[in-house]
């Protein structure tokens, strides 16, 4: 970094880059951080304040330097191996986006809760890794979501009700990977939010064997949109009948 200028508005850097003392010097405002270690991972942010953080290739297991960043607005993170917990988001008082992909040992997401100016999250697993965690509840605290995408995850309590919550959501990006009554209730309870999912089947671009529709619900079939027209029929008045089930549930409680 020796011949880096002051003014750089962006930068991209690994954990075994030289000279790292002088971004306190540096107003930098994006940090690209790739490959680092739990010891670089600290060093870096004793000295970094970027506004924005792409950090892709960690082995960090305390993410609490993190804290220090009070005028991060967007953080990124690709690839840990070693995290099972989060940080004290509070923290991070003006963080609007964030994005965890591929955290293989996060099971715990409490911290979230503290987060509730966040109005970007995106949660998901790796390509071959499913990301395990154990419940959705801190999301019902986002209450300014406005984008939500939880992609290959599987969640212990096997719930999306705390979705219910965000009623200021506008979009909804979810895998196909829960029983269809959390679809449907979702539906019924978040009227104003574009989510694909919201309905009994897709088509799909690339077919599968001849078969271009995915029946939304976990371990639903795949079926031919010439052939299995009585079959589609069968799942949408199912996917109506759950809405309206669950839309006279909530009535009665009202």
């Amino acid at each position: 970094m020796g011949n880096v200028t002051a003014s750089l508005e962006e930068l991209a850097i690994e954990g075994k880059t030289k000279n790292i003392e002088r971004l306190a010097s540096l107003q930098v405002k994006k940090l690209w951080v790739f490959a680092v270690n739990q010891k670089q991972f600290e060093h870096i942010l004793t000295y970094a304040r970027p506004n924005i953080l792409y950090v892709y290739e960690m082995r960090v297991e305390d993410l609490s330097s993190l804290q220090k960043l009070s005028d991060l607005q967007q953080l990124y993170m690709c690839w840990n191996t070693k995290a099972k917990t989060l940080w004290d988001i509070a923290y991070n008082k003006k963080l609007k986006s964030l994005l965890i992909d591929d955290f293989s040992k996060l099971e715990d997401l409490t911290a979230l809760s503290k987060c509730p100016q966040l109005n970007t999250f995106y949660m998901g697993g790796g390509i071959n890794t499913t990301m395990k965690v154990q419940t959705l509840q801190p999301l019902a605290a986002l209450q300014h979501l406005k984008k939500l995408t939880l992609m290959n995850l599987k969640v212990k309590d096997d719930s999306l009700e705390p979705l219910i919550q965000l009623k200021n959501l506008r979009e909804l990006s979810l895998s196909n990977q829960f029983k269809v009554e959390e679809y449907t209730k979702l539906s019924v309870a978040l009227p104003y939010t574009e989510c694909k999912f919201f309905k009994p089947y897709v088509y799909m671009n690339d077919a599968i064997e001849g078969k271009n529709i995915m029946v939304i619900g976990r371990r639903r079939p795949f079926l031919n949109s010439k052939t299995d027209a009585v079959k589609m029929q069968k799942y949408e008045e199912q996917f109506k009948k759950l809405q309206e089930e669950y839309k006279a549930l909530v009535e009665s409680t009202m």
